[in-house]
């Protein structure tokens, strides 16, 4: 495609059109990248694409989040776990400045071809050739990569749609400014609003209450508590919130509590409702325990091969039975219920009741 057609005056205003609805804030992030990727394939073909997120570990990077156009679940799980060290992109995440290039520019293509990396993923996944686009995050551990790619048997791409990638750059650096740090309540009640054992309620820098999520509001009035501010569970989450507040608590930081004879376990933490030195909040998460047991019990005996007794004993843990009532319901001595706990956590590779929901990845879902 030539440079004339390309930066036609109808284009340049889609161009102007996708930009400004980067910007669209009263539209989940999620859903704007998506809507990005969809309006950026009518002017520039590509077959697949990507915004990769990266955190600093040490010297290295590894990958906080990612959102694919085109990638399996699978493959998402591959770069992440075996491949996203040798990705020769990692070059460009401490550079000081913006940068856009081709990968058939930039990298000698004899010995990227002859790469490991590029024959065990790049080729496999189609991702022969591509355009790459790195953007500053204010968060400093994080660093961001937008991608767009073609395979092997498709024309590479040109300087001219190399051109108009980079005219987006300086407003991914804009819109992306914040992840990672910033809140938006309508995305964290959005992204767990399907897994039913997780409330999640919010409360303002003065502990009014100011939102929740549709779990959070059936919980409550389901065991009595009409009123969504004043109960027994948002008052404890008060409590954590100041806790919190004594402690000088940097935004990010947590406290995590499990409340006594109940299979709830809370978890509170400071982020922003918008960027600004007042606009503090706390968000504060029940974890519903017996929820998850319910449906995955099974499976989780399968998973990390606990024997019946074992299963018995979770299962009653996590009803917010105590050691003593575990003992006494199974008629079993307070030294073995905590032999078969550490069994448990040892063969789910656990140190915490909360971890578990992290480990059997709600078979439900």
């Amino acid at each position: 495609m030539s440079a004339e057609n390309l930066f036609t005056t109808s284009r340049i205003e889609n161009v102007n059109q996708i930009i400004a609805e980067l910007y669209d804030d009263s539209i989940l992030l999620e859903k704007r990248m998506e809507s990005f990727f969809l309006n950026l394939n009518n002017i520039v073909f590509f077959e697949k694409a990507n915004f990769l997120f990266y955190q600093k570990q040490g010297q290295n990077y590894k990958t906080h989040s990612i959102y694919t156009i085109n990638w399996n679940d699978e493959q998402k799980r591959r770069y992440q776990e075996e491949y996203c060290h040798m990705d020769d992109v990692l070059s460009i995440l401490d550079s000081d400045s913006n940068v856009t290039f081709l990968t058939n520019q930039l990298f000698n293509q004899e010995v990227r071809k002859n790469s490991l990396y590029f024959q065990e993923f790049l080729l496999p996944m189609g991702l022969h050739d591509s355009i790459e686009t790195n953007f500053s995050i204010r968060n400093r551990d994080l660093r961001g990569v937008f991608s767009i790619h073609r395979s092997n048997d498709k024309k590479n791409f040109l300087p001219d749609e190399l051109s108009l990638v980079r005219l987006f750059q300086p407003h991914f650096c804009n819109v992306f400014k914040n992840y990672g740090r910033e809140l938006n309540i309508g995305r964290a009640f959005h992204v767990l609003e399907n897994y039913n054992c997780i409330g999640i309620g919010c409360f303002d820098d003065k502990l009014n209450f100011i939102g929740c999520n549709t779990t959070y509001h059936t919980y409550m009035e389901n065991h009595g508590f009409a009123d969504l501010s004043n109960n027994p569970i948002s008052n404890c989450f008060r409590s954590l919130c100041r806790q919190l507040l004594r402690s000088g608590s940097i935004t990010g930081q947590n406290i995590e509590y499990k409340m006594e004879n109940s299979p709830l376990f809370l978890e509170v933490s400071r982020s922003h409702l918008k960027e600004g030195p007042d606009n503090d909040c706390f968000v504060c998460l029940f974890f519903d325990l017996s929820y998850v047991m319910d449906r995955t019990l099974s499976q989780i005996s399968r998973d990390f091969s606990l024997t019946n007794r074992e299963v018995n004993v979770l299962s009653l843990l996590l009803r917010g039975y105590s050691n003593d009532q575990i003992s006494s319901t199974l008629f079993v001595s307070i030294p073995t219920v905590k032999k078969h706990l550490a069994s448990i956590y040892s063969k789910m590779e656990i140190k915490s009741q909360k971890q578990i929901l992290e480990r059997i990845h709600f078979y439900d879902k």
